[in-house]
């Protein structure tokens, strides 16, 4: 800094003294100093100078107060509060602007007028991404989708600084693969469909182990699983080649997560069997809970599935009832008019014969999340279709769309209570679905997630009069973190 401008001096020194000072524990007030000291060094051209000389102290500090709002925005549910959405919108904006600084910088010294602070491009470069990562992960967190022209940053920086065509064995240049590897990876496991607990978990354990995997410039052979393709000239996230085949353009990237399904198989059996869990199995979810989460992303990184039938736009009001425990308490009532107390009405923005994408119409709903049951119909006169929330977005408070699978047309309530689990547990709530013939499915239970834990269980109904019997598990089809389904048949041999 200039001894000949005092006055930049002292705007520089409230900065320097909160950068150095300990990390607090209330998030909001790191925040808005954070906001506040950015918005004075963005004032003039004079100030970013003295921001683009902090950088270090910057990332540092942007990236810990993240951190802490991990933890918060994890324990939420969609849609946020109005308090939290700002503080989460802040904190975009925030790993945004600081992103920014580093890449002019990058901007800077490519073009030789930065060389006199002799700061290193592939360090720049890899912090650049690992900020824009950060913001996607807290994006997600909060239920928006990332900002506009985010991944066009992204694919700047990371081809910018082409750590492919170097030495692998440098700190920096793995800093740069490890932070872009863990942005395409957290972005093809389908993170709209994740709880802000599991994308939470998701992301510590991705930052331990995305470094294994590929990325290249060549495409991969047919016999090669697990592959996406990346066209840094598009703001467009991975693109699974099993979903969409890549154009015939030059300059594609391609990116595989057939290693992160290995290791997540590997870790599934692990979290399954009586051996300890490996060391980079993170806290902060139950085994039975990671085993889940598990299962879906790795089918996510390794063979995607691909939509079958196109969505056509519509738009009509939907009686929507949100939670398995809602829906069963709703079928029990008797007759359609009361069920509908229990119901809330929603919008259908597009539909096809195997979903529904569904916006909020009346107040805003409450204790949303990835993976719950839901059950909707147009008016009293119709049944109940029961579905699954594939994904969430929720931009605004006050605005919140879900994504379903259909999983059947009727549902019929009723309690379950497995046999020979390893703890006495009460009896649970559950639907019986009945028989989809067209898709070779049997009759289905759909339970709390947790519930299966033995191949036998008792079944007991007592709407209309009292019905018990043992079924016996075929097999397990879903698993999200709120609910399971698994088809059964009447175990004509009970013990």
């Amino acid at each position: 800094m200039s001894a000949a401008d005092p006055h930049l001096s002292d705007r520089m020194a409230p900065v320097l003294d909160w950068l150095a000072s300990p990390l607090v524990d209330d998030p909001d007030l790191e925040l808005a100093s954070l906001v506040r000291h950015l918005d004075e060094l963005g004032s003039s051209e004079s100030n970013r100078g003295q921001l683009k000389r902090c950088l270090e102290p910057l990332y540092a500090r942007s990236m810990a107060i993240s951190r802490l709002f991990r933890g918060r925005l994890a324990a939420a549910t969609l849609p946020l509060t109005i308090g939290l959405h700002r503080s989460a919108t802040r904190m975009l904006a925030a790993l945004g602007k600081v992103a920014a600084a580093h890449e002019e910088v990058l901007s800077e010294t490519h073009h030789r007028l930065a060389r006199s602070l002799r700061r290193n491009p592939s360090i720049i470069s890899a912090r650049a991404i690992e900020l824009l990562a950060e913001q996607f992960t807290i994006a997600h967190l909060s239920g928006s989708s990332a900002p506009f022209e985010f991944w066009l940053r992204a694919h700047a920086v990371f081809n910018a600084a082409d750590p492919l065509a170097g030495d692998k064995g440098d700190d920096a240049v793995e800093g740069i693969l490890a932070a872009y590897k863990y942005l395409l990876a957290l972005s093809a496991a389908h993170p709209a469909g994740l709880t802000g607990r599991e994308i939470t978990w998701l992301a510590d354990y991705l930052a331990s182990n995305v470094r294994a995997t590929s990325i290249r410039h060549s495409p991969p052979g047919e016999d090669e699983l697990g592959w996406f393709w990346v066209d840094p000239d598009q703001d467009t996230p991975p693109i699974s080649i099993h979903r969409r085949p890549p154009p015939p353009v030059e300059g594609l990237l391609y990116f595989s997560g057939e290693e992160l399904a290995r290791r997540a198989t590997c870790l599934i059996d692990q979290l399954e069997g009586d051996e300890p869990p490996s060391p980079d199995t993170h806290p902060g979810m139950e085994r039975h809970e990671v085993a889940t989460l598990l299962r879906r992303v790795r089918e996510y990184w390794a063979c995607p599935p691909h939509r079958e039938h196109s969505r056509r736009r519509n738009q009509y009001s939907v009686q929507v009832c949100c939670g398995l425990d809602n829906i069963w308490k709703m079928l029990r009532e008797p007759g359609s008019s009361r069920q509908s107390a229990h119901a809330s009405e929603w919008m259908v923005v597009n539909e096809s014969p195997t979903g529904y994408a569904i916006m909020q119409v009346t107040a805003a709903a409450a204790t949303l999340n990835a993976g719950i049951a839901i059950a909707l119909r147009r008016d009293d006169e119709e049944p109940w279709t029961l579905c699954v929330v594939r994904w969430i977005r929720s931009e605004t408070p006050e605005q919140v769309e879900l994504g379903l699978q259909v999983i059947a047309n009727s549902a019929k309530p009723v309690t379950v209570g497995f046999r020979n689990a390893n703890r006495p547990r009460a009896m649970s709530p559950a639907l019986v679905l009945p028989p989809i013939q067209a898709a070779g499915r049997q009759q289905a239970i759909l339970a709390p997630a947790g519930t299966y834990s033995a191949r036998r269980f008792m079944l007991v109904s007592d709407t209309n009069r009292l019905y018990v019997a043992q079924g016996r598990l075929l097999s397990l089809d879903m698993q999200t973190a709120a609910v399971e389904l698994f088809q059964y048949e009447i175990d004509p041999y009970p013990l």
